[in-house]
């Protein structure tokens, strides 16, 4: 089995939780309150890690499917499974469509959808048929970029002058209805999807040392988040940045210092590119993976039909506003099912005695 370090773990579950998130304004329904909103989600997030990080100590070699056949049989487990790993291969596809949106967007207005979701699905299906340890390797070299890259972005915005905090004010002007109503959502996005790393845990060398990792990356992506989140509604306030289809890049072409330095475009595209390309490729893995526990069938022969299937399903959504309304709207109230109530039923229910042993002597090592 392949292996990866816990440093390469913390960077795969930052690069995974920013992922396409700056993409949008999230709790925006909140107005200037949704910091609030996302302080409290990431709290609820870390809780829902604590649950999934119980489930993997039970049985520290077994993948997510295993956790889910340990825990509710080989039939009815291994159906629910197939469904995750469905619901997984879905979650990529719509990361697909946001590159194929984005694209069209900010940069390549002349060039088709179809070719730059082809183009992303084809480089996160080869990382993922190189196996987790090269994956986790990229991820190690993109990481540098992002930080660099986001430190210009925040830097320029300040020194541009953008950044007024009397945007955020008044504080609770409609009470704290709109930031709890405003939580679900933004615990099912992105917090939630931590889920994933259920299929990823198992290949870390260091066992000891996967909660103190996983709780530290996921504290600082969540401040990253919320930092960003108040960032953009300080350049952009309340109204534009709800019904502006890209927050962060509108709030960058907004930057100008000296009639010289402007359109930073690009900059913001290749971090959003970066996110959401580290998403697509684990999503993938872990729809692959699970599949594989499920059938014995190589993950690697199951990663083309589900790339095939990624690709076709992206054209479904006939333009951006559906893409947007379906993945914030719709999506979002299913999402709970695979992040809260299946690892919620699994933790209630217990390892079946057959598999007692197994989870025992995995617990030793």
């Amino acid at each position: 089995m392949q292996r990866i370090g816990k440093d390469q773990l913390g960077v795969l579950v930052v690069l995974f939780l920013i992922g396409s998130t700056p993409l949008f304004q999230l709790g925006s329904s909140a107005k200037q309150d949704a910091w609030m909103a996302m302080t409290l989600a990431a709290a609820a997030g870390l809780l829902l890690t604590a649950m999934y990080l119980k489930l993997q100590r039970r049985v520290p070699d077994a993948g997510l499917a295993d956790l889910y056949k340990y825990h509710l049989g080989r039939w009815l487990g291994g159906a629910l499974a197939f469904i995750h790993a469905i619901w997984l291969a879905y979650e990529s596809m719509r990361n697909v469509r946001d590159v194929g949106e984005l694209t069209y967007m900010a940069l390549l207005d002349q060039t088709p959808k179809s070719v730059t979701m082809l183009l992303i699905l084809l480089v996160a299906g080869y990382t993922a048929s190189k196996g987790v340890e090269v994956f986790a390797r990229v991820a190690q070299l993109l990481m540098p970029i992002v930080f660099i890259s986001y430190g210009i972005v925040i830097s320029l915005l300040f020194a541009s002058g953008l950044v007024r905090l009397d945007r955020l004010k008044p504080v609770l002007e409609n009470g704290f209805g709109p930031v709890l109503k405003a939580v679900p959502d933004l615990v099912a996005f992105p917090f939630g999807q931590m889920v994933v790393m259920l299929v990823i845990w198992r290949y870390v060398k260091e066992r000891g040392k996967i909660g103190k990792t996983t709780y530290r990356s996921q504290t600082v992506v969540s401040l990253f988040l919320i930092f960003m989140n108040v960032l953009v509604m300080c350049v952009l306030g309340a109204q534009l940045s709800a019904v502006t289809a890209l927050p962060l890049l509108h709030a960058v072409q907004l930057v100008s210092l000296a009639n010289f330095l402007e359109r930073l475009d690009i900059v913001v595209t290749i971090l959003l590119y970066i996110g959401l390309y580290v998403k697509i490729t684990l999503l993938l893995f872990a729809s692959a993976t699970m599949i594989s526990e499920i059938t014995g069938w190589s993950y690697r022969y199951l990663l083309l039909p589900i790339m095939l299937i990624i690709y076709g399903l992206s054209f479904l959504e006939p333009n951006y506003t559906f893409h947007i309304w379906m993945g914030l709207k719709v999506t979002l109230k299913f999402v709970p099912i695979f992040q809260i109530v299946l690892p919620l039923l699994m933790l209630c229910v217990g390892i079946r005695s057959k598999y007692k042993r197994m989870s025992d002597k995995g617990a030793g090592g």
